[in-house]
């Protein structure tokens, strides 16, 4: 059962840092707050000695709070002083694209229209 409970922990924490919707489309990944919780329940209900019971638990119990307290840290980011609004002046940048050229906005001075997509990440 032991084993079982610290599988589950693994299987949350690599859900939660393989699948990058998590990170950038839900302030909460509840799938990985599930099986964390399912490990420490398992765990707890485990009939092991309770030196390895406690450590299992103990473990398990500090993931599941360490991404509770790391998400909602996140969620939390006040992210209102990055934004443009409609009739602002986009600010000036420079940066390479995906075809390693640079560019700036002040490329696109004169035109009508311009989309910008910026990433997360690089996966």
């Amino acid at each position: 059962m032991l084993l079982l409970s610290l599988a589950l922990a693994v299987s949350g924490i690599l859900i939660f840092a393989l699948i990058p919707t998590y990170q950038v489309y839900t302030p909460y990944p509840w799938p990985s707050y599930l099986l964390l919780a399912l490990s420490v329940g398992v765990a707890v209900r485990s009939r092991s000695r309770w030196r390895r019971k406690g450590a299992v638990v103990a473990l398990t119990g500090t993931l599941l709070v360490l991404l509770v307290a790391y998400t909602g840290y996140l969620a939390n980011l006040d992210r209102g002083q990055l934004a443009v609004n409609v009739g602002d002046r986009f600010p000036d940048f420079a940066v390479t694209t995906s075809l390693k050229e640079p560019f700036s906005p002040r490329d696109l001075r004169g035109k009508t229209a311009a989309l910008y997509i910026f990433y997360r990440g690089d996966w």
